[in-house]
């Protein structure tokens, strides 16, 4: 009789291991979930910024402008969530300088050109929650 006592606490012990085993193993693979998703999240945002920072400056000629409209016309028309597109917003100089025009909303698909012979100002807009650049403001110098 002390023996098959002996056995069951045996069983028992090893079944309590076996649970506390596997619970480790789910609090693990969840753990490295939410930080894989953070570390992809965090990759797809640099990509996305990527396309874009490297037209902002001061003084940016016309040509590099055209160039940032296409990228932002192919790149909308790619994306299917329209909170990951990219508005572009355009201030000239002159009698209409006050005035703001969207040259791309996220249902455009239209290409649009600035004056190659002039310079431009153009700033990145990061959303304050993903850190996406969602909008581009092009001034003319």
């Amino acid at each position: 009789m002390e023996n098959a006592t002996k056995a069951l606490l045996i069983a028992a012990a090893v079944l309590v291991a076996i649970l506390i085993i596997s619970l480790g193993l789910v609090v693990y693979n969840m753990a490295a979930e939410t930080v894989q998703s953070v570390n992809i999240d965090e990759t797809e945002i640099q990509a996305h910024n990527e396309k874009f920072t490297r037209y902002e400056g001061e003084a940016k000629r016309g040509n590099d402008v055209n160039g940032l409209l296409n990228q932002a016309l192919n790149y909308n028309m790619a994306q299917t969530d329209d909170a990951k597109k990219v508005q572009i917003s355009y201030k000239g100089s002159g009698a209409g300088a006050a005035t703001e025009v969207l040259l791309y909303t996220s249902q455009k698909t239209s290409a649009k050109k600035v004056d190659t012979g002039r310079t431009y100002k153009v700033v990145g807009i990061r959303d304050t929650v993903s850190g996406l650049i969602t909008k581009i403001e092009i001034t003319q110098n």
